[in-house]
C-alpha cells in the first residue's frame, strides 16, 4: 500500500532531494575541474620533457668537459635522451590514464546533472500542482461565501417583503 504524504512534507522532501541533487553537481563539478586540471599539468610535463630532449639533442655534440674522453661524454648524453624519451612515454600512459579518468568524471557529471534537473521538474510539478490546489480551494470559498450572500440578501429581500405585506 502506497503511504500518502501531506503536500508540505511532500514539498520539503523534493527540496532537499534538490539540494542534494545540486551538491552532488557541484562535487562532480570540482571533480571534472581537478581532472581537468590534472591532464593539463601532465600535458606540460610531456611538453617540458620533449623540449628538454631537443635541447639535449642540440647539444649532443658539443664538446665533452675537461677530462671526459668523447665516446664516454656520447653515451651518457644518449642515455639521458633516452632516458628523457622513456620519461615522456610514461607521462603520455599517464595522461591516457588521466584522460579516461576525466571522461568517467564528465559522464558523472552529465548523469549528476540529468538527476538535479529531475529533481527540480519534480518539485516545480509538485509547486504547480498546490498553487491549482490553493486557487481551487479559494474558488470554493469565494463560491460558498457568494451563495451564503445572496442567501443572506433573499432572506433580507423576504423579511421586508413580509414585514411590508398588509395582512
Amino acid at each position: 500500500m502506497k503511504q500518502r504524504f501531506p503536500l508540505a512534507t511532500l514539498l520539503q522532501l523534493r527540496e532537499h532531494r534538490v539540494e542534494t541533487a545540486r551538491a552532488a553537481v557541484m562535487e562532480r563539478q570540482r571533480q571534472v575541474q581537478a581532472r581537468r586540471e590534472a591532464c593539463t599539468a601532465i600535458e606540460g610535463e610531456i611538453q617540458s620533457l620533449q623540449n628538454e630532449r631537443a635541447g639535449q639533442r642540440l647539444r649532443l655534440l658539443d664538446p665533452p668537459p675537461a677530462g671526459v674522453p668523447w665516446p664516454m661524454a656520447m653515451s651518457q648524453r644518449e642515455a639521458h635522451i633516452e632516458h628523457l624519451a622513456e620519461l615522456a612515454t610514461a607521462a603520455r600512459q599517464r595522461l591516457a590514464d588521466a584522460q579516461g579518468k576525466l571522461r568517467e568524471a564528465e559522464a558523472a557529471l552529465d548523469e549528476a546533472r540529468k538527476a538535479f534537473f529531475r529533481a527540480k521538474a519534480r518539485l516545480e510539478a509538485l509547486e504547480k500542482r498546490r498553487d491549482v490546489w490553493r486557487k481551487e480551494q479559494n474558488a470554493i470559498a469565494q463560491r460558498r461565501e457568494e451563495a451564503h450572500s445572496a442567501d443572506l440578501l433573499l432572506a433580507a429581500r423576504q423579511r421586508s417583503a413580509h414585514d411590508n405585506s398588509p395582512f
